[in-house]
């Protein structure tokens, strides 16, 4: 029994890592977007099986790093369509 409850926990706990490594990529928001995403599905993923604290959790980093993560994509790609030659200097 211990062992199922150790495995019915594990995608909690990769919910909450995966959400902190997408908030923390905030600065290559092409990495970072895809791990908040991530976040969000393990948390649901968590949630069919028990809700956990840890689910809750990633849910909410996964939330605020895909916000955060695309308003720093559009201001990437905005940047890149006013000032196209701006990297090749």
């Amino acid at each position: 029994m211990k062992n199922q409850t150790k495995e019915s926990k594990s995608w909690g706990v990769a919910s909450l890592v995966v959400g902190i490594l997408g908030l923390l990529c905030f600065l290559a928001p092409y990495f970072g977007l895809p791990l908040s995403i991530l976040a969000l599905v393990f948390a649901n993923k968590q949630d069919k099986i028990i809700s956990t604290g840890n689910a809750t959790a990633g849910r909410v980093l996964g939330i605020i790093g895909i916000i955060i993560n695309s308003i720093i994509l559009l201001l990437v790609l905005l940047f890149l369509a006013i000032m196209p030659g701006a990297f090749l200097l």
